[in-house]
């Protein structure tokens, strides 16, 4: 059986390998046997590989932080999971490989009609998105919030789920190109990054107070976020992928009492709260309404791991999909 692993840290083309591997073993009490249908590679990921992460797991380790696949044999005790159906797998499961033993509390079973490939997408950014929204200020329908990151899988999730929840969403960007995909996204206003933008977002809000901002570039950008947020507004950094330093002006936190937070999906306190699979789920339903869909830039063997891990780099959303095998 094939399967993706990290031998040691580094350049992501000089380290990952593909081996093989057996197969799982018949799934013990409160266990599943699954079959991999797909499994993004995520920029987290990438920066695992790198040691750059917020942990450094053993060596070797199964990459493969996020997937969906079907069930195949079901453990004794397990209750409400049978053959066939479809679970987007755990955190950090290594689901770049054709089958998985997995802990049947730990899957969320998930529509079977809903696309394979952006359901793949469905444990960490919609999760990621969801609680952005609702643990760092209490949100009224009607109010805005703003990101960086509107074209990426958390910020295309943002944009969902603050509809879904009678918010409204303002994206900055800086490709004037991502403007029209992210309005026909359900983004209530998108704006490009630039001099004068608090203005501009004044004027595109007719002139509403936001309190929560969303980082996920850093860089100039959180300045830039920073700068349009209400007084004891909250900015929160959930990634970085400008690899910059965010720049704050010290102006905006100290006379408008800006606040300035983090969040981490892998924290431990996320590893089984109920809000996450209550976010994996509702992710599927708004998948299967067409409201949420993350644009995939191409779909890759696991023996193709290189060339996958290459266009990553690169840029754009790609996936693996497992090569089938039997039960």
């Amino acid at each position: 059986m094939k399967a993706i692993q990290l031998s040691s840290f580094g350049d992501p083309l000089a380290v990952v390998q593909v081996v093989d591997v057996d197969p799982p073993a018949a799934p013990g009490p409160g266990e599943l046997r699954v079959q991999v249908d797909c499994a993004p590679i995520n920029p987290s990921e990438l920066l695992m590989v790198r040691g750059l992460y917020g942990f450094r797991p053993p060596l070797p380790w199964g990459l493969g932080q996020e997937g969906v696949g079907q069930v195949l044999a079901v453990g004794a005790g397990v209750d409400g999971l049978a053959v066939g159906d479809r679970v987007v797998l755990p955190p950090d499961a290594g689901a770049w490989r054709e089958q998985l033993l997995v802990a049947a509390s730990e899957v969320v079973r998930v529509p079977a009609d809903v696309d394979p490939q952006q359901l793949s997408m469905g444990r960490i950014n919609p999760p990621t998105a969801a609680l952005l929204l609702s643990e760092f200020v209490d949100l009224q329908p009607g109010e805005w919030v703003i990101q960086n990151a509107g074209n990426s899988g958390v910020g295309r999730s943002v944009i969902a789920f603050a509809a879904a929840r009678g918010l409204k969403s303002l994206s900055l960007v800086r490709r004037p190109e991502l403007i029209e995909p992210l309005l026909a996204a359900g983004a209530d206003a998108v704006l490009l990054e630039g001099p004068g933008i608090a203005k501009r977002v004044a004027q595109a809000t007719g002139g509403a107070p936001i309190r929560l901002g969303l980082d996920g570039v850093a860089g100039e950008s959180t300045a830039a976020l920073s700068s349009c947020l209400a007084q004891d507004g909250v900015l929160v950094a959930y990634s970085g992928m400008s690899g910059a330093p965010g720049q704050l002006n010290p102006l905006h936190v100290i006379f408008r009492n800006i606040e300035v937070r983090g969040f981490w999906l892998g924290h431990a306190r996320w590893r089984h709260d109920p809000k996450v699979a209550a976010a994996v789920q509702q992710a599927a339903q708004l998948m299967a309404q067409g409201r949420l869909q993350v644009p995939v830039a191409a779909v890759y063997g696991l023996d193709q791991a290189r060339d996958a891990l290459a266009h990553a780099l690169r840029g754009g959303k790609v996936l693996f999909r497992a090569a089938a095998a039997s039960s």
